[in-house]
């Protein structure tokens, strides 16, 4: 069963306000910058390093993940690479030798509010905005805008379910995410930032392993996509916008292999809005 992210979470709520605001399609918003290298250092539960590459203003993104998770006296080792342009997502695992691809999530929803009316866009801006204030409310968090500094990037800090995460300030990019619950401690914390042009290595795929197309996925998120807009663009749709709804199961704190699957799903899909 995949494990829920709560960073990705406080990541899709952070979004709302500039969907709101947004004139143009959101989910094809830019990066401030053209180009950057981040690197964090992962502690508690899981230990390692990650490093991610941004280029064409966050149209093609590449993380690196070295780490180790330790649950219940197990270890279980990460070494994964991640490489996703506008049209695909490339997951590879470099202990099993494996890949998936799937299509960016990023592309469904795009699509999908590409063939709305002017009408049908504002009133998506609306639910938007009404929908970002109850989540917040009904999952008992907070977003904070401009609060710290971080490698001297201004962030805003989103605070949920017992994950706080700063991210750079206008982006969905997080430079700084602690959780703490269900006794599990982890925190990931960017130890440096450099904006600039970034080498194609970074974005070669890996030797010797071929992507296999997971279209069992794609067919998911394309339902996501096409349930979100059509709530989105609903004059009635706030009446399904509640934390129960969005995430089945959750309220009684037992989702199902399929529900947290369409929460993976919709995180990819509400990460990247900003540029991620």
């Amino acid at each position: 069963m995949k494990r829920l992210c709560l960073a990705a979470l406080c990541c899709m709520v952070s979004i709302w306000p500039s969907l709101a605001a947004a004139a143009e399609n959101p989910w094809e918003k830019k990066l401030p910058f053209a180009g950057a290298s981040i690197h964090y250092q992962l502690s508690g539960s899981q230990e390692g390093t990650e490093d991610r590459y941004f280029r064409d203003h966050g149209r093609e993104t590449a993380t690196y993940r070295k780490a180790v998770t330790v649950m219940m006296g197990m270890k279980v080792v990460h070494d994964t690479v991640e490489i996703q342009d506008a049209d695909w997502t490339y997951t590879y695992d470099l202990q099993g030798k494996t890949g998936t691809k799937t299509t960016n999530p990023l592309k469904y929803m795009t699509e999908e509010y590409n063939k709305l009316t002017a009408a049908e866009r504002e009133q998506v801006r609306r639910n938007a905005e009404s929908m970002g204030a109850s989540f917040m409310q009904g999952m008992n968090g907070k977003v904070e805008e401009n609060v710290t500094t971080i490698l001297g990037q201004s962030c805003d800090r989103t605070s949920m379910m017992g994950t706080t995460v700063y991210m750079i300030h206008g982006t969905a990019i997080p430079l700084k995410t602690e959780t703490a619950m269900a006794g599990m401690k982890m925190a990931s914390v960017a130890t440096s930032f450099d904006e600039g042009n970034v080498d194609d290595r970074f974005f070669q795929h890996p030797a010797g392993i071929k992507a296999v197309h997971d279209r069992e996925a794609d067919e998911m998120a394309r339902t996501m996509a096409t349930q979100t807009m059509a709530m989105l663009k609903d004059p009635g749709g706030m009446k399904n916008m509640q934390p129960g709804a969005m995430m089945p199961g959750m309220g009684a704190g037992q989702g199902t292999e399929a529900d947290q699957e369409m929460m993976d799903q919709a995180g990819e899909i509400m990460k990247g809005m900003r540029g991620e």
